[in-house]
């Protein structure tokens, strides 16, 4: 007789739940809010039309210190933001391509997802066209994941009939595609200050950058692939590898983590509207 415990959906059980990937999802998303915060603390002075009459030690010293931390991702490979926004980078597509492996139904996420990511460039250029967004946001991080994740299910789909190349090939792939990627120098590639139709597909290869945000296809894919494997090789019952350590202590990480993507679209806007009412306390006005 079958085991009922094996044929049960196991990652459908919460008590069984792997909350670590919920927890380093979390991580990476606090992270990401972290980033886009001392990115509004370092130029918040241009929200705002009395910037220049307006003296405060405390907000002056605030912005220079984001500013200093931006600055350290230009210019050097030892700066901190550097390698931290990669290595964040790294962890979230890592996680999306371990939620792959967990997943029934890749192409539905995929497709889900590349939907509310279109949505979600309209919004941008709406924003851009009153003036609150730069450049809107053609091929960002939305658009980026729901690509890789219908690319991870073809691949599910196409090697099925072997489970040892199910298994090993997304690794293969995903090593190959991340060494290239530094092999190459991915991070210096060509930032476009205008967006050019001929370079759309480069936009989304990654090949040539624009946007507010952007994340091209490669090799941010090698991410989420090694995921995929590191899913079917942990967690084979799609159950926590560390259920002792599960508790309270965890759940306001994990809880961010659970609900990355509505985090995702209303950071930025709390996070704007919440320092725009500090410095409208202070004496800023627009």
């Amino acid at each position: 007789m079958t085991s009922v415990a094996i044929t049960k959906p196991l990652y459908r059980n919460k008590k069984r739940r792997a909350w670590e990937l919920d927890f380093l999802r979390g991580v990476a998303v606090i992270a990401m809010c972290f980033d886009h915060l001392m990115f509004d603390l370092a130029y918040f002075k241009s929200w705002f039309s009395n910037s220049r009459d307006v003296h405060n030690a405390v907000m002056d010293a605030i912005a220079e210190f984001a500013r200093a931390y931006w600055n350290s991702a230009f210019g050097s490979y030892t700066g901190f933001r550097f390698w931290a926004h990669h290595l964040f980078v790294f962890l979230f597509l890592f996680l999306v391509g371990t939620s792959c492996a967990f997943s029934h139904d890749n192409t539905r996420r995929g497709a889900l997802l590349g939907v509310v990511s279109i949505v979600f460039t309209g919004a941008t250029f709406a924003l851009r066209e009153i003036g609150i967004m730069q450049y809107g946001i053609v091929f960002g991080i939305l658009h980026c994941i729901a690509m890789c994740i219908l690319l991870c299910a073809a691949l599910d789909i196409i090697t099925s009939w072997n489970k040892y190349l199910n298994k090993y090939l997304p690794l293969a792939i995903g090593v190959a595609i991340v060494a290239a990627g530094v092999l190459n120098d991915f991070w210096q590639t060509p930032w476009d200050k205008v967006f050019t139709s001929e370079h759309f597909l480069d936009y989304i290869l990654g090949s040539r950058a624009y946007g507010d945000d952007w994340f091209g296809i490669f090799p941010n894919i090698g991410a989420v692939l090694i995921g995929m494997y590191w899913g079917k090789a942990a967690y084979p019952m799609r159950a926590s590898l560390l259920p002792r350590l599960d508790g309270k202590w965890n759940k306001p990480i994990t809880f961010v983590g659970r609900h990355a993507l509505i985090v995702f679209l209303l950071h930025q806007v709390v996070l704007a509207a919440v320092w725009g009412i500090v410095c409208l306390c202070v004496g800023y006005r627009f």
